[in-house]
């Protein structure tokens, strides 16, 4: 015998089917199984193994704040395309279309992979859109430096002249909170 089994106890014949005929028991719906220490089901329902499972968060805020975050990642990275890559400025309506067009496209691929793609993770991750838009400059403020890094110290520098610390951002206008 190998070392594997010296922890267990020797079963004979009689033990095996003492075993069985508990299994075949034909009142019992579940047998102890004393190897593996619990209760075995005979049979599990045909519904009970077709049934829809849910991987469902208990907090539907939780579940917002994180579409919120897919949708203002989404439009980070559409601002990372459009300031690092191409060089463009945001001085234009087809700029600002492009920029989103990037965002809803990054959107959808941020929320395919991570299985957020229900009506209301929509709704959320266009609320991060739109609050990455409105507020998404007081991260450059916040961390000046770690965001040179991902946009260009030009940008940087062009945020932090053109708007003011816990401010929004409204179209031409900077409201200061």
């Amino acid at each position: 015998m190998g070392s594997w089994r010296m922890g267990m106890v020797k079963q004979d014949i009689n033990d095996f089917n003492a075993r069985v005929k508990r299994i075949k028991n034909p009142r019992n719906k579940s047998y102890y199984d004393p190897d593996l220490g619990m209760h075995i089901p005979k049979r599990v329902p045909r519904d009970q193994i077709k049934k829809k499972v849910q991987h469902d968060e208990d907090s539907y805020l939780g579940k917002f704040i994180v579409a919120m975050v897919i949708g203002a990642v989404a439009l980070m990275f559409a601002q990372v395309v459009r300031i690092r890559f191409f060089g463009l400025s945001l001085d234009s309506d087809v700029m600002l279309a492009l920029e989103l067009f990037v965002a809803f496209w990054a959107m959808l691929l941020l929320s395919t992979l991570l299985r957020k793609r229900h009506i209301f993770d929509r709704i959320g991750q266009l609320a991060g859109i739109g609050a990455m838009m409105v507020a998404g400059h007081n991260l450059i403020w916040r961390w000046p430096e770690q965001m040179a890094y991902i946009y260009t110290d030009a940008h940087v520098q062009q945020v932090l002249q053109q708007t003011e610390e816990l401010s929004l951002v409204w179209g031409a206008a900077v409201l200061t909170l």
